[in-house]
């Protein structure tokens, strides 16, 4: 789909999605990247809608893993400790996370879309440290009891546009 065609489903879905006056006139003036980047900032607001859709974010969102965006991907232990923000879509599997101390970043854990997932943290950590998973009501994700880490969990629930 060109940018233009995406814009415009993206605007249209946000609107039924029920975005307010600020937000949607943030969104005309980004590009796909721009976009993104909001995406990633406002990961409650889109998971309480189901916005983009799962079929949308498969088609033209794929390829955003860098931004730490992962859609219908199959984990085995990879460690997740770069990015503030880490969104998971139609995922399953195991994941680590770990602080990277020499940035001051705990990464928040984003579950959407039916992930099936368990959150383990290695790193040793004293005091532990809080890791908050955001997982969407259609989802099974377990954190790990350790010594190293608390997960904080907080479910999501769906409003309904």
């Amino acid at each position: 789909m060109n940018e233009t065609k995406l814009k415009e489903t993206l605007m249209n879905d946000a609107r039924r999605g029920g975005i307010c006056a600020d937000g949607y006139a943030q969104m005309r003036a980004y590009d796909r990247d721009e976009l993104i980047g909001f995406y990633v900032q406002n990961p409650d607001w889109c998971m309480e809608r189901g916005f983009p859709s799962l079929e949308l974010l498969r088609r033209e969102f794929s390829d955003i893993e860098d931004k730490g965006v992962f859609v219908g991907k199959t984990f085995d232990g990879e460690v997740f400790d770069k990015l503030q923000t880490y969104i998971f879509h139609d995922c399953k599997g195991t994941i680590k996370v770990a602080m990277d101390y020499d940035n001051a970043v705990i990464p928040m854990l984003y579950f959407a879309n039916g992930c099936r997932m368990r959150v383990e943290c290695e790193q040793k950590n004293d005091p532990a440290i809080n890791v908050p998973l955001y997982i969407a009501e259609d989802c099974k994700v377990v954190g790990a009891k350790t010594d190293n880490c608390v997960f904080r969990r907080k479910i999501i629930k769906f409003i309904e546009p």
